[in-house]
This record gives C-alpha cells, sequence and structure tokens, in this order.
C-alpha cells in the first residue's frame, strides 16, 4: 500500500498527546475543545492550545481536526457558531458534526470551512452518505457496524472520503442511538457524559423471571484491532484510519498510533506493544463479522493486560518475558486476580497453571513518552529584531510563515547604562516549552537606545504567539441572525403503533387516526387492514425491515429513523426520534420533507420553544417504552452461540427476555430484524402532564405498543384529551416521564 494514499488520524485529550500523535506517525489529530464535544470527561483544550497545535501541526504537513459532536439546544446553537469561527480563524482544518441543525448554520455562516460527518450520525450505508453528501460534507465517519461491502458502495457511488474507526474502544450500541445513560442517570452520550451502562453486569431473565445467563458483562465489547486488515479496508475505499482514544495515556497514543503508521506502510509491526498499553482482549468487529463472544467478553471490562509467564503444576513461574521492577503483575490467588508490583521477585503465591499477567510495563511507557522537552524547540526559526532612535521596535520570526510584533511607543536615546547585546539575545532566546526556537537572531540596535528589557520580553511573547497561531483566517465578524416559518396548523391526531400482527384485529380503529406497523405484515394481515379505514404506515426500525421494497407500495406512509431512509422514502414521510431532532435548527431542517418526532431527550422547554417558531413542536410520544439502545449484538447469542450463520427472524429467542443490572433494575429487549432493542425499565407515559402537552400544540399523540402490551384504554383517554373532555384516572399505573421536566442539559 501507498502511505501516502491513506490518512492515519489519531485522538489527542491533552497537548502530551497531541504531540505523542504527531511524533509517531499521525498525518492528523482529531481533538475537542472545552466546549461541545462528545468526550467532556476528557483534559480537552483551550482555544491558545489549539492555535499552538495547529501550527505545529501545519508546519510538518500534518491536520487538525476538531470534533463538535453533541447536539445543541437552540440557546448553544448561537455560540456553537461563534466557537467553530474561532476554529476557523485560528486555523483547524475540519469540524466533526453530529447536530444536522449547526451543520446547516455552518454551511450559512461559514462555508468554505470543512465538514465532517461525525459516527454519532449514525451513518451506516450508502444512501445515509448521500444525504450528508447532499448537504456539503466532505467526509463521512460511517458507524462502526458498517461492512467492508457497504464502505465500497459508499467509495465508488460517491465522492465522500470515508473515515472509520479501526482501532480501540467500542460502543456496544449505535453510535448516536444509545440513551440508556441518559434515561438511568441524566448523562448522556449524545451530550459526551455517558456512564457506559454497557461496561456494567447484568443477568439474563425470562418473562417469568428466572434467570437464563448469569450475571456478567453481557454488553461489554472487546477492543476493536483491524492493524491486520488495513490493505483491506483501503482497498474498499477508506481513506482515514481512525483510532479511538481521546480518554486515553500518551503513551497509548504513542504505541497504536505508531504501529498502525508501520502496518499503513507494509512495514512489521508490534502488536503485543499496543496491548501492553491496554485491551480488553480484541475483535476484528461487526463489520468483519464478529458476533457473539467474538464481539464481547463477559468475564471483566478492563484492561487485560498480556501474558508474560506461566505457573507450573510445581507452583514455579515459568517466565516467557521477565518483568522489570515497577512493572504491575496480575497473579491469580485462590481463583481470584491480585494485583503487584514487581520488585525483583513476587511475593504472592500463584494458582497453579494459571498465567501471569503484566499490566503496566515500566520500560515500554518510558520508551513512549514524549515529554514537552522532547518537542522543545524542534523547528528552528530566523528572527531579526530591530530598535532605532525614532521608531518603533520591531522583532519578525521567520520560518514556514511570518510573524511581527511591534511596540506600541517611539525608542528614545538612552540616559544611562543601556541594554548589552548578550542580554537581548538570551531573552529573545527564552522560547520555554515552545516547540519553536531562535535558530538565528540579526540584531539592528543602535548603540546608545534607551530599550527596557521588560519590552524585548514582551515582543518576543508576542511574535512567538502569532506565529504559534498558525496562518490565520480572515474572516468577517459574523451576524447571526434566523427566521423560523409558522407551519400549517392541524388538529392533533392520534397515531398508534403496534410491533405484533397478532394485536391487529383488537385496537379501537374509530379511534386511531394513524396506524403504525413495526413489523412487515402478512397477506393476511393486509388483506384485513384493507378492510380498515384508517392510513397505515410501515414504522421503521433503524435497520429498514428485509423484504419493505418489496411491499412498501401497499404502506401510505413510512416513520424513518435514519439519514439513509430518507432519501429512499415514498408517500407521506414521518421523521422518526432516531434521527435525533434536539433544535429548532434541525427541525427547520427537516420541516419540508414530513412531520417530524423530536428526540426524546427533550425536555418540555425544548419543545416550548420548537412551538413558539413553528406553532408545534411535531408528535409526542404519549405513552410507550423507548428504546434505551439499538445493537447489532444480541445478549442470546451468547447462550446459543450464533455467529455469522444466524437466522435471527425464525429465532425462538428473539423476544421474551430482560436484562437485570445490579440495582434489581430490569429492561425488557427483542430482536428485531438483525438489530437488538433494549427498552427503557419503564414505558414513559404524560397522562398526568395532558394539559402541558396539548398547550405544545403537537401535530400527534404517539402511543407505542413495542412489547404486546394492551394499549386500548390509553387509545381511549388519548382521545378524550385531544377533544378536551375530562380524564378521572390515569390509564397507566408505572411509569416515568422520561426528559420531560429533566432534560439532558446539565
Amino acid at each position: 500500500m501507498k502511505r501516502n494514499r491513506v490518512e492515519l488520524l489519531a485522538p489527542a485529550g491533552n497537548m502530551a498527546s497531541f504531540y505523542a500523535a504527531i511524533e509517531n506517525g499521525a498525518d492528523a489529530v482529531y481533538l475537542g475543545g472545552k466546549e461541545f464535544s462528545a468526550r467532556a470527561s476528557a483534559q480537552n483544550f483551550t482555544m491558545e492550545e489549539m492555535a499552538r497545535a495547529v501550527s505545529y501541526a501545519h508546519v510538518r504537513g500534518k491536520k487538525v481536526y476538531v470534533t463538535l459532536n453533541i447536539l445543541l439546544s437552540d440557546e448553544e446553537c448561537k455560540r456553537a457558531v461563534e466557537y467553530a469561527a474561532d476554529l476557523y480563524r485560528i486555523g483547524i482544518d475540519g469540524v466533526i458534526l453530529q447536530d444536522i441543525g449547526v451543520a446547516d448554520l455552518l454551511a450559512r455562516y461559514l462555508p468554505d470551512f470543512e465538514r465532517h460527518g461525525s459516527t454519532q450520525m449514525s451513518i451506516m450505508d450508502l444512501e445515509g452518505a448521500r444525504y450528508i453528501e447532499d448537504m456539503g460534507f466532505s467526509r463521512v465517519v460511517v458507524g462502526r457496524e458498517i461492512t467492508v461491502e457497504e464502505i465500497r458502495r459508499i467509495h465508488e457511488n460517491t465522492d465522500m472520503e470515508i473515515e472509520a474507526f479501526c482501532h480501540g474502544a467500542l460502543c456496544v450500541s449505535i453510535s448516536g442511538q444509545c440513551e440508556m445513560s441518559s434515561y438511568i442517570g441524566g448523562r448522556s452520550g449524545n451530550r459526551g457524559s455517558c456512564a457506559q451502562p454497557c461496561r456494567k453486569r447484568y443477568t439474563i431473565e425470562d418473562e417469568n423471571g428466572n434467570s437464563v445467563l448469569e450475571r456478567g458483562y453481557l454488553l461489554s465489547p472487546r477492543d476493536l484491532r483491524t492493524v491486520d486488515s488495513v490493505e483491506e479496508l483501503a482497498d474498499a475505499g477508506v481513506y482515514s484510519f481512525k483510532l479511538e482514544g481521546r480518554m486515553k495515556s500518551p503513551e497509548y497514543v504513542a504505541a497504536v498510533t505508531r504501529n498502525y503508521d508501520l502496518a499503513l506502510g507494509d512495514m512489521s509491526y508490534d502488536g503485543d506493544e499496543m496491548a501492553q498499553m491496554f485491551n480488553r482482549s480484541y475483535t476484528k468487529g461487526l463489520g468483519f463479522g464478529a458476533f457473539g463472544h467474538d464481539f464481547v467478553s463477559t468475564k471483566r471490562p478492563n484492561h487485560r493486560g498480556i501474558v508474560i509467564g506461566k505457573v507450573d503444576d510445581s507452583g514455579k513461574i515459568l517466565w516467557n518475558t521477565v518483568p522489570d521492577v515497577g512493572d504491575l503483575l496480575e497473579i491469580t490467588v485462590k481463583g481470584k486476580g491480585e494485583r503487584e508490583s514487581f520488585d525483583g521477585k513476587v511475593s504472592l503465591i500463584p494458582d497453579k497453571g494459571t498465567n501471569i499477567v503484566r499490566l503496566t510495563s515500566t520500560a515500554l511507557e518510558a520508551s513512549l513518552k514524549v515529554t514537552p522537552e522532547d518537542v522543545m524547540g524542534s523547528e528552528g526559526l530566523q528572527g531579526t529584531f530591530i530598535a532605532r532612535i525614532g521608531e518603533r521596535p520591531t522583532f519578525r520570526l521567520e520560518g514556514a510563515r511570518t510573524s511581527e510584533a511591534v511596540g506600541d511607543e517611539i525608542l528614545e536615546r538612552a540616559r544611562s547604562a543601556k541594554l548589552n547585546e548578550e542580554r537581548i539575545r538570551t531573552n529573545l532566546s527564552k522560547f520555554d516549552t515552545s516547540a519553536y526556537r531562535l535558530a538565528s537572531l540579526t540584531l539592528d540596535v543602535d548603540e546608545d537606545v534607551f530599550l527596557p528589557i521588560s519590552l524585548v520580553n514582551a515582543l518576543r511573547r508576542e511574535a512567538l504567539s502569532k506565529y504559534e497561531a498558525g496562518e490565520e483566517r480572515s474572516l468577517e465578524p459574523i451576524e447571526f441572525y434566523e427566521r423560523f416559518e409558522k407551519l400549517k396548523s392541524n388538529k392533533t391526531i392520534i397515531t398508534v403503533e403496534i410491533a405484533d400482527e397478532e394485536m391487529l384485529r383488537d385496537l379501537p380503529y374509530d379511534l386511531i387516526d394513524r396506524l403504525e406497523l413495526y413489523f412487515l405484515p402478512s397477506k393476511e394481515g393486509m388483506a384485513f387492514l384493507n378492510t380498515v379505514s384508517v392510513p397505515v404506515y410501515a414504522s421503521l426500525p433503524y435497520e429498514s425491515f428485509e423484504g419493505y421494497e418489496k411491499i412498501k407500495d401497499f404502506f401510505d406512509g413510512v416513520v424513518v429513523q435514519n439519514l439513509g431512509q430518507i432519501q429512499n422514502a415514498e408517500g407521506h414521510v414521518v421523521i422518526g426520534e432516531g434521527i435525533n431532532i434536539f433544535n429548532s435548527y434541525s427541525f427547520r431542517h427537516f420541516a419540508g420533507k414530513g412531520d417530524i418526532i423530536p428526540s426524546f431527550e427533550c425536555k418540555r422547554e425544548q419543545l416550548r420553544g420548537m412551538t413558539r417558531r413553528f406553532g408545534t413542536c411535531g408528535e409526542v410520544l404519549y405513552y410507550g417504552y423507548p428504546r434505551s439502545m439499538t445493537m447489532r449484538h444480541c445478549p442470546m447469542s451468547l447462550i446459543k452461540g450464533c455467529g455469522k450463520d444466524r437466522n435471527c427472524t425464525s429465532c425462538n429467542l428473539r423476544r421474551g427476555y430482560s436484562l437485570r443490572d445490579e440495582k434489581n433494575v430490569a429492561f425488557p429487549f427483542r430482536r428485531v430484524g438483525d438489530m437488538t432493542e433494549i427498552y427503557n425499565s419503564l414505558p414513559i407515559y404524560l397522562g398526568d402532564k395532558r394539559e402541558q402537552v396539548m398547550a405544545l400544540k403537537p401535530t400527534a399523540l404517539k402511543i407505542r405498543s413495542r412489547l404486546g402490551e394492551d394499549i386500548t384504554d390509553i387509545i381511549k383517554e388519548a382521545r378524550r384529551v385531544i377533544d378536551g373532555e375530562k380524564v378521572e384516572k390515569l390509564a397507566v399505573k408505572d411509569f416515568t416521564r422520561g426528559h420531560w421536566m429533566r432534560g439532558i442539559l446539565g
């Protein structure tokens, strides 16, 4: 493979990791600022640090991308545009976006700023890539579940650059489609603060509460490792090979970047070096067919280290690699892993026949460490200092570009002792921890000029700061002004969604305005539906039903859950909550494409803002179990042992089970096509907030039965609510209001 055909994209959570990435072969680095980043708990970068990073990278022919990859409220969008403008000015090469509304705003106010579609946009097919290409995006970060064949389709049928994660931690859920953390504790992955419920322990229970699989880390993926397959990915069309790790150490970033750089250059690499820094054991990923036990590791969710020895039957340790003093070892004692810092001998008495694992290697970490001193002064600059009587002093730096600092005051003749040249040279050379150094200096200083040393230092700092800020782009001040048009007002309708054909004959059709099917009906089902005078829509899961294209003409419309489905939609379209419409700007983007279901992570105040602007907040979930997580992984595969040859549609384990967590809360789940949907432990229900709901002028009250529950009384209640009749008794006893009051904005 020609190394210059592709980009190696490394993560950085701080300046030390940034330097580690660049010095170990990264072509580009992605990082987050102090605002709007999906890794909110990372150290992240100030604007000044990002300017220094851009300067350091560009001098070396490298690029810097900044993540702006969370959902934003109306109030945050203006600030996001201003923030992006600051990024543009300092020379950032592109921004990675999730929010469709923000993407529209940047296209308007910063049309020359390169936009990349984040993996949080949940794009895993050609149609989704085409959608954002039509919006002006230049790159798509594909979902981690995408197949090599689909990558090739995108490459052959679009002009987009394709960026794909190739190493590191995995989300078990489709990125952008996990709300489990927000429902449990208000910390949303769509806001960069996921509490990682996938790394917790669960049991699986049947409908009677019987345990069918013992407690374990049933949702915890192994780490992705595709270093053996980089050529196959490149041949399919991957341009940017993305490494995960903004929360990892600089030494980890160095090790993984270095070895992927070697692999992309067809050179031998050291897999143990990467594993030693961090691994949860490895998988090639869902895109290469991993499934079940090949994808998740049920025993532990943390670092595994590498095996460096084994205990024989006599209790003697046979070393493959003798550890160094200070290495952290994991030793099995009485069946339990115990940790010990190696001091030349092993003090613990290990179980016979077990492995000795090294969790950290002092020697490897020392060899990988990149300190500020390592990069300090690595780039030489030429300086010119001019200080003449009757003129303002000037300090100019020249390298790949030029910067200049000019004093404010006219210099005068000195009345007493003047500065000597040696001290001027010394102070102008104090670049401290900068990556630059003063390689040469030309002085043009009048012999008797009055020159305070504080002035020399101030000019040095200003010139260096300007140089480190890079080739700043000029940009006129942004005048932020947006208009919204009210939508046509109609009476609120009732939409009912069912997930089982058995429910078809039991619904009160005289109370329903639209029926949505979360399944493909049989011929008998279609015949029955032809006898009822209610519009019938297909309600698509995240991945469209197999066979939908053959019968889609039967439906009057479709509810879509990803951008690709919009491209193929026919008839009336409802933009589902999976599209993550979280603010008025994303609402406006889709308003002309059909009815809208805002994100279920919106709180009431956000919906009120949409009503003020558009005359409606769109459709509201009046009742239903919300999806907490959508994933390719199936927990039941850990029992059944299925893999590539699975047939989920005929599997007798595809429904009727729950995950129970360590707080004794049960989360129902079911298989929908080749995806698993985990639902919240309680349904969302807004019957006790009906006046507040109707004040939002919703286009529809949506009632969903995803788990086969009887919803007849809820439909009757909703009809009374719409008609303004009094509701004597709530139709639902155990429920949550979801994010109606608290939201996820913090």
